[in-house]
Parts: structure tokens; sequence; C-alpha cells
């Protein structure tokens, strides 16, 4: 009888300390985790306000860039894309499949603070009317090394330009209904867009 007390209380014990390994691995697993971007690109770029009504700061070019130079790092906070609410996801990406592993319990990134300036970059859409624009001159280029998103330039980019770029085929962009964007944009480029007015990203 007293032996399969004793045993008992062991496998008690063991159960115990299991579960509290547990609750410590997940502790860490699910603490906040920051994804940190590359300072150094900063002193190549400016942030002011943006040449679009309401779109708030921009990032503008600092000094003349070529093609194909990086302008900036995304980073955030590892969050689950489940947790943030519809309408509110405009600060969110997910990272490249490459990095699923290093991610992991995680599946997105939430830029919104701590973000670096690539989240300074504004939207200009890529066709008015069925006319090509040329505003965006950066995109984003998914890598598998933190902070897994680098943004480029697309072509040369003169001091003083803003960078501006798509943010893709499933964003929310409700602000390109804003008069003040469409006659902004329209302005841009010559276009009388009083009855007509489509853009594309």
């Amino acid at each position: 009888m007293a032996t399969t007390s004793r045993r008992l209380l062991v496998v008690m014990g063991a159960l115990l300390a299991l579960v509290s390994l547990t609750g410590a691995a997940s502790a860490v697993l699910l603490r906040e985790r920051w994804l940190t971007t590359n300072d150094a690109l900063d002193a190549s770029t400016r942030i002011a306000p943006s040449q679009i009504p309401g779109g708030g700061e921009g990032l503008f070019a600092a000094r003349d860039f070529e093609a194909g130079e990086a302008i900036a790092e995304m980073g955030g906070r590892l969050v689950f894309y489940r947790d943030s609410a519809p309408g509110g996801r405009g600060y969110l990406f997910t990272p490249p499949p490459c990095a699923k592993l290093d991610v992991w319990p995680y599946d997105a990134v939430n830029g919104e603070v701590n973000g670096g300036r690539a989240w300074k970059v504004n939207f200009a859409p890529s066709r008015i009317n069925g006319v090509e624009t040329n505003f965006q001159n950066t995109r984003g280029r998914f890598i598998c090394e933190r902070p897994y998103v680098v943004y480029e330039t697309t072509r040369a980019v003169p001091k003083g330009e803003e960078f501006l770029v798509s943010y893709g085929p499933h964003y929310e962009y409700d602000f390109m209904e804003r008069p003040e964007v469409r006659a902004h944009f329209c302005g841009r480029l010559g276009l009388d867009c009083s009855n007509h007015y489509t853009w594309e990203p």
C-alpha cells in the first residue's frame, strides 16, 4: 500500500513538472517578438508630410537613388492574423513561406508600432482610367531572413521625390474614393476624372 502511494506521488510530481515546463515553454513562445530593421538605411531617406492629401507622413529620398537600391525594411511585432479585426489590418503582412518555422507559432507581422520606415511609403495607383501613371517607384521584396520584407527602388529616384508603392490587390483602398485624393492623382496626370474614374493598384 505504501509502495503504491509512493508511486502515485512520483507520477503526480512528474505530471506537475511537465505541466510547469509546458507552461514555461508556452510563455516563451507566446511572448511579444519584435522584428528590428536596418537603421543604417534611414540616413538615405527622410520622413515628411506626404504630397497625397490625407496621406499623413510619407518617405522621401534624401539623396539620388538608382534602380534596385534598398530604401527601408519592414519590422514590427509578430502576431496572430486571426486576432486582428477586419478593417484594422492595414499595417499587417504575412511573412513568406520560407520564414514559417522562424515565426511559428505566429503567422503575421504588425508594423503599426516599431515598424521601421517602410511603413511610411504611401500608395499610388499604377493606372487611372486606363492610363499608366508611372507614380510607383518602389516595391516590396520578400526575403527569408528577418525582417522578411525589404523595400527597393524600381527606377531611378531623384533626391526629394516621395517613395510610392502598390499595396497589392487585397488591401482596403477606401481612401482612393475621397474627392481630394482623386483630384490629386488625376491632376498629376492631367486627366479629367469628373465623369469617369477607375484605377488599378
